[in-house]
């Protein structure tokens, strides 16, 4: 029942429930759903298609993209996988810096953060033009779908998620924040090596202590946190950690600060805290 409810499952049931529809009056209203649904695939495919590209073009490292139930990923070779994850349904692409000087790493995340606006405006107007000229309604539509992914993504704003518009700004902006973001891109490059991690940076471990704990920083808490367990104890890993504890946990931001929660709890077992309804409500975020 479980694997049914996710991502992979939810398309293969959409996908009958079209099929089956094609038998009935709504033939007609079921296609086109499923053709813009399709088509929306595509547009989020070709967005974070944009970051990949152009990411290895400037030098990164391809790990991931994710959109709707599928993930390609690249380990030992490339393998596509099914997706479980709602969170990275929308879609969602990983690349790493290989360089190890800031300067370097902000030039190359300027362009990986550009490439999925960039392949979203033009291919949308290639489709919108397309469409217009031969008069096919599905490729104007897709054109209109590109459009608007690059308008939302554009758009420096912050959720749970910084947009690409967002992080193109305050890499232009320089400054505090923008070397706490580049700190953060080197030290998961570094957990994400097949490094041990005794063996990780000193000098990165060194100034990730001192960025300030908020959401944006909280990958930096991630790797403190097991960089400290293995090279010494649970009870140091999660004292270091407590400043980010102290962030309150929201429907808004739970996504963000889930490895925090898990924290939460396992400091409440170790320390044998009985209180039931307070480990309810962490489990329930």
């Amino acid at each position: 029942m479980n694997d049914i409810m996710k991502p992979f499952g939810i398309v293969i049931i959409s996908a009958m429930l079209i099929g089956l529809f094609n038998f009935t009056n709504y033939a007609e209203t079921a296609n086109l759903i499923g053709m813009c649904a399709a088509l929306l695939f595509f547009t989020l495919f070709i967005h974070e298609l944009g970051h990949v590209v152009f990411g290895i073009w400037s030098g990164y490292k391809f790990n991931y993209v994710t959109v709707g139930p599928i993930t390609i990923e690249k380990t030992d070779r490339l393998r596509i996988s099914v997706n479980d994850s709602w969170f990275s349904f929308g879609g969602v692409s990983n690349c790493t810096p290989l360089a190890k000087d800031l300067e370097t790493i902000a030039r190359q995340h300027k362009w990986y953060a550009a490439g999925g606006p960039i392949f979203s405006v033009v291919v949308g107007m290639i489709s919108l033009l397309t469409g217009e000229f031969m008069n096919i309604d599905m490729v104007y539509y897709f054109g209109i779908f590109n459009l608007s992914v690059f308008v939302l993504t554009i758009l420096p704003y912050q959720g749970s998620l910084k947009s690409d518009g967002r992080i193109l700004w305050e890499l232009w902006r320089g400054g505090k924040h923008s070397d706490e973001f580049l700190i953060s891109l080197l030290l998961i490059k570094e957990m994400m090596t097949p490094l041990h991690p005794r063996d990780w940076s000193k000098d990165l471990i060194r100034q990730a202590k001192t960025l300030e704990p908020t959401i944006d920083n909280i990958s930096v808490a991630h790797i403190l946190f097991y960089y400290t367990l293995v090279t010494k104890n649970y009870d140091t890993a999660s004292n270091l950690i407590e400043p980010f504890k102290q962030i309150p946990i929201t429907k808004k931001n739970k996504f963000t600060l889930q490895f925090i929660n898990q924290i939460k709890q396992i400091d409440m077992v170790v320390n044998k805290e009985e209180d039931k309804v307070q480990f309810d409500r962490l489990h329930r975020l």
